[in-house]
C-alpha cells in the first residue's frame, strides 16, 4: 500500500518516530501496550480529507501484518480546516485507536453466546426478529455473568433449573436462587408473544393501521 510505504519511510525510532504518534491502550486483563499511530495520505484519504486514513500497529518500523490496523474514519483532525464546522467531533489518534478498540470485545462476546445458544449457523434480517435475539441474548448473558460472580451459594446449584412442581414434606427455608437463563428466556418471550399474536390477528382482519391504542400498548413492549 502507498499508505505502508510512507508511514514506514517517516518512522526513523522511538526517540525520532516522525509522523507516529504513541498510544497507550487498555485491555480487559488489566494490561496495558504501546501501540503507534499516524495519520496517512491515500487518494482522497488525508488528515484534511473527510475521510481519514489512520494507521495503528505495535511496530511502526515492520508493520506486522497481524498487529497493524488500517482505520477509515469521518472523525475530523483536530487541525483539519472543517474541524469545528462538521458534523462530527473532532478526535485525535488516541481516541480512533481506543473507539476501534472496542468492536472485538463486543463481537468476540457476541460470537460465545450465539454459539452458547446454538445460533451460530442462523442470520435473522427482520427487525422482529432481530429485536427478539437481542432480548433473548440479553437474558442469556445477564444470566451467565451473575453464575459467573462468586457468592455464598455453593457452586452445585449453578446446574439446570431446579423442578417447578409441587413441593412435598415440610417446607425448606427460602434460599435466594441462582438466575435461571431458561426462565428468563421464557418471560422475555411472554412479553413479545402477546404482542406479535395480536398484531397478526388484526393483519388477517384488516389492511387499515391498528387503533392509535393498541398500537402505543404493542410498541411499549416490543420497542
Amino acid at each position: 500500500m502507498v499508505a505502508h510505504a510512507y508511514v514506514a519511510q517517516a518512522w526513523k525510532d522511538v526517540k525520532r518516530p516522525g509522523g507516529w504518534t504513541a498510544v497507550e491502550r487498555y485491555f480487559r486483563d488489566g494490561h496495558t501496550e504501546t501501540w503507534w499511530a499516524a495519520d496517512a495520505h491515500l487518494g482522497r484519504y488525508g488528515p484534511d480529507s473527510p475521510c481519514r486514513l489512520i494507521v495503528a500497529t505495535t511496530e511502526a518500523a515492520a508493520l506486522p501484518e497481524k498487529a497493524t490496523w488500517y482505520l477509515a474514519t469521518n472523525l475530523p483532525h483536530p487541525d483539519a480546516p472543517h474541524a469545528l464546522t462538521g458534523p462530527h467531533p473532532p478526535a485525535d489518534l488516541a481516541e480512533i485507536v481506543r473507539l476501534y478498540g472496542l468492536p472485538p470485545w463486543i463481537e468476540q462476546s457476541c460470537k460465545q453466546v450465539k454459539d452458547e445458544l446454538g445460533w451460530a449457523d442462523f442470520q435473522v434480517r427482520s427487525d422482529r426478529a432481530i429485536r427478539h435475539q437481542i432480548l433473548v441474548s440479553c437474558a442469556f448473558s445477564l444470566c451467565w455473568d451473575q453464575l459467573s460472580v462468586p457468592g455464598p451459594l455453593d457452586a452445585a446449584a449453578a446446574g439446570p433449573c431446579p423442578d417447578e412442581g409441587p413441593q412435598r414434606g415440610p417446607a425448606a427455608p427460602h434460599q435466594p436462587q441462582l438466575p435461571c437463563w431458561p426462565k428468563a428466556l421464557r418471560a422475555t418471550r411472554s412479553w413479545l408473544t402477546p404482542a406479535i399474536t395480536l398484531n397478526r390477528w388484526w393483519r388477517a382482519w384488516t389492511d387499515n393501521d391498528p387503533l392509535s391504542e393498541p398500537q402505543a400498548l404493542t410498541n411499549a413492549v416490543t420497542i
